[in-house]
């Protein structure tokens, strides 16, 4: 099982997120509560959303309902800007 903390960047698929279209990416600013679901388990998240290059897309923060076991943490240079 995955392990989140605040300040990790994450990736998720569309279909394994609530609400939106493409592929998630934010950091991670507050982590919320975990439901479990016929469709799997999953954790309450808000953070700030990320473009592809890793830049912040704008200044609020959004909130997402992440599938944990789709949850991605990205790694490399694009993580941490």
């Amino acid at each position: 099982m995955i392990t989140l903390k605040v300040g990790d960047v994450i990736e998720v698929d569309d279909r394994d997120y609530n609400y939106g279209t493409g592929k998630l990416i934010m950091r991670v600013t507050r982590i919320g509560s975990r439901t479990r679901t016929a469709n799997g388990e999953w954790l309450d998240l808000d953070g700030l959303q990320l473009r592809p290059d890793g830049t912040q897309l704008g200044p609020q923060p959004r909130h997402a309902a992440v599938r944990v076991g789709a949850v991605r943490v990205r790694r490399g240079p694009n993580a941490s800007r």
